[in-house]
């Protein structure tokens, strides 16, 4: 769990600091966080362009997951909302994979 934490505490921290994400939601403590990005074709731009973190729906595990929620919960949640389940990867390989997604995201 330490390292869940830590790991998605410095991904926000990246993540507030991207221009391509609007909002992030992250308590400050476990490896799960969401993030906003302007839209539904973005946030499944993101999501289909990850290599490292799986697209996948899961709330915990060793591995990195990310799914965009509108999918599947529609005008409940932001067009935008990207779920990441930070997982035990290196934080700065996770970044790399997500700075890449977001960037052509925003192409």
């Amino acid at each position: 769990m330490e390292r869940h934490t830590a790991s998605a505490t410095e991904l926000a921290e990246r993540l507030r600091a991207h221009p391509a994400v609007e909002v992030v939601r992250y308590p400050g403590f476990s490896g799960l966080l969401s993030f906003d990005v302007a839209d539904a074709e973005s946030a499944r731009q993101v999501e289909t362009s990850l290599r490292t973190i799986t697209n996948a729906t899961s709330l915990g595990g060793t591995a990195s997951v990310l799914e965009s929620r509108t999918r599947w919960e529609g005008d409940r949640v932001p067009p935008g909302l990207l779920r990441l389940s930070v997982g035990l990867e290196d934080v700065d390989e996770l970044w790399a994979d997500l700075e890449r997604a977001l960037s052509d995201a925003r192409s």
